[in-house]
């Protein structure tokens, strides 16, 4: 059964994760507000620019499954503590470079930290909530990212129209570091005492065993498209407002900032939605699944983007459509939640994020040469859209019953309940 946490550490524990995807989305999406102007300051290309952004998903890919498994061994406290630190110095260092070269050095660090996030958070949510609870808990602490994303494109272009990208990066890389302090002081890591007793925390991970299985095979898929589309909006919807709709960098801050707010509510909504089918009788699998479904096809509507006239139109729908990946984003780390088996809760999200995170290597690149081939975001939109198609299809037909995953070597004590997933 899941450890018993109380209700007021859980909400800590959830405004602590929010506030860490908060400063995790702000630098992140911070070298897609400053872009256009580091392409003309540093005379890059935007297929130049596009390796830059993806950068940041090359080492974010290769430690998913490294901080999954530390995680799990020492604790989540250290692990994202020194992960947030890490990152944040490392934006911060994006105000020193003077060539493509340091600027791809600099996202290759903010990655490394990054890779915590989504997973440590995870691994902290199976700890401390029921399944009945984990959708909304998940929702909201995610959520973070979707108002990060927001005060991303404001804050920095703010601060870039103000000063210069480079004191943009310094002030926000810098102020990161904050959250390291409170993140000291008030999460306690009730689950280390737990875990320190138990064998199957120190074992060997099954690798080939979890790496076969069809869910998380299947699940890899999903967590693919899913990451496909999120990151097209993280790395390229600032430029696209810029380079394609010919938006200021300051009304860009604000129109880029709008979707991600519509986000950070329709996120939390739909896990509370999720969670309310569950404690009504439906089972998890349908629950998770056709709330996760009904987000993919809303969101392959941005396929219709690239065909419309009017910017604000445009604005529009982009608004629908990340509202749309947003509320599926917590629900699909939710269904990494709920097939973990225990006392893996970092890695076996950290293995089927490391697939999905091979899109942020794909994504950023490709849109970028799309438009600068075709001088158009169409086309990039578009197989962002019929990703989200494909994911849906993959999610109905062959992701199977939505329950921890049984693993030959798990002594059945170990197991979680079969219950706590169907």
């Amino acid at each position: 059964m899941t450890r018993k946490t109380g209700k007021y550490q859980q909400v800590g524990i959830v405004l602590l994760l929010m506030s860490m995807m908060f400063v995790n989305a702000l630098d992140r999406g911070s070298l897609a507000v400053a872009a256009p102007l580091i392409i003309k300051d540093l005379h890059l290309d935007p297929g130049l620019m596009g390796v830059a952004l993806s950068a940041f998903y090359w080492t974010y890919t290769l430690f998913n499954l490294p901080i999954g498994r530390l995680a799990d061994k020492f604790g989540a406290k250290c692990a994202l503590g020194w992960a947030v630190a890490l990152w944040s110095l490392a934006s911060a260092a994006t105000a020193m470079v003077q060539n493509w070269f340091g600027l791809v050095a600099t996202r290759l660090g903010v990655g490394t930290g990054e890779a915590a996030g989504n997973i440590v958070g995870t691994k902290v949510i199976v700890d401390n909530f029921p399944s009945e609870e984990r959708a909304a808990a998940t929702a909201w602490y995610l959520s973070g990212t979707k108002l990060g994303m927001a005060a991303t494109s404001v804050l920095m272009g703010f601060l870039i129209s103000y000063w210069n990208w480079r004191a943009a990066f310094l002030i926000t890389g810098l102020g990161s570091l904050l959250w390291c302090l409170a993140w000291h002081l008030g999460f306690q890591d009730v689950s280390r005492k737990a875990e320190r007793t138990s064998t199957r925390s120190k074992a060997a991970v099954p690798w080939k065993q979890l790496l076969t299985n069809r869910c998380t095979l299947s699940l890899m898929a999903v967590k693919f498209c899913q990451d496909y589309i999120f990151i097209v909006f993280v790395t390229w919807v600032p430029g696209y407002l810029v380079l394609e709709r010919h938006f200021t960098i300051l009304k860009m801050g604000i129109y880029a900032a709008i979707p991600w707010i519509v986000g950070f509510v329709s996120q939390p909504a739909m896990g509370h939605f999720s969670d309310w089918l569950v404690r009504k009788g439906v089972s998890i699998t349908k629950a998770r699944k056709y709330s996760l479904v009904g987000c993919q096809l809303v969101g392959a509507l941005v396929v219709a983007v690239g065909f419309i006239d009017d910017p604000m139109v445009a604005v529009f729908l982009l608004t629908v459509n990340i509202a749309a990946e947003s509320a599926a984003a917590g629900v699909t780390w939710t269904i990494l939640a709920e097939v973990s088996p225990r006392n893996m809760g970092g890695s076996v999200p950290g293995a089927i994020n490391t697939i999905g995170s091979l899109a942020g290597i794909f994504a950023p690149t490709i849109t970028g040469f799309i438009f600068k081939f075709t001088g158009s975001f169409r086309a990039a939109l578009a197989v962002a859209g019929l990703g989200q198609l494909l994911s849906a299809a993959i999610l109905l037909f062959i992701v199977p019953a939505i329950k921890p995953i049984q693993l030959a070597a798990e002594p059945p004590e170990q197991r979680r309940p079969a219950t706590e997933g169907v």
